[in-house]
């Protein structure tokens, strides 16, 4: 665990988990409207594009995913809201999404370390401490888990 700006270790050539939910607008972006992923929407202005039409592909099954574009990647932990698709933002993170996520992530075949937030208690409201210590179990070395401080 290292305390600090998550994009300051981004400069360091590492990989950064962008919590997101499952959603997307009428226009096929998804909503990224706070947090890490707004500051990541802001950086690459084409990835709430990108990643909404993911979502609308893949709908609740989204995976976690490797951005092609920049050393992020995405993260679902707010479940689709199926008769909302906009809306799927507005939900509390999901615990079962969460470690389903970290499988994933944990599968996948990374070429660079991992940095990542305590995902889903930003915006998400969950605690810290339920969450963190999942990550801890379901991850590896590759991973830092980044507190802001």
């Amino acid at each position: 665990m290292i305390r600090g700006d998550i994009w300051e270790e981004a400069k360091k050539g590492v990989l950064v988990v962008i919590p997101t939910n499952i959603g997307w607008r009428k226009d096929g972006s998804n909503v990224m409207g706070a947090g890490l992923a707004k500051q990541a929407q802001e950086r690459i202005p084409h990835l709430a594009r990108w990643y909404g039409m993911l979502c609308k592909s893949c709908r609740e099954h989204t995976p976690v995913c490797v951005f092609p574009d920049a050393p992020i990647i995405l993260f679902p932990v707010k479940k689709l809201d199926p008769a909302h698709p906009h809306l799927s933002w507005k939900q509390d993170a999901d615990p079962r999404l969460i470690e389903r996520s970290l499988k994933q992530l944990g599968s996948i075949t990374l070429h660079k370390p991992v940095v990542i937030p305590a995902v889903g208690c930003g915006n998400g409201n969950l605690s810290a401490k339920t969450i963190v210590p999942v990550m801890e179990q379901l991850l590896d070395d590759r991973f830092t888990y980044v507190e802001f401080p």
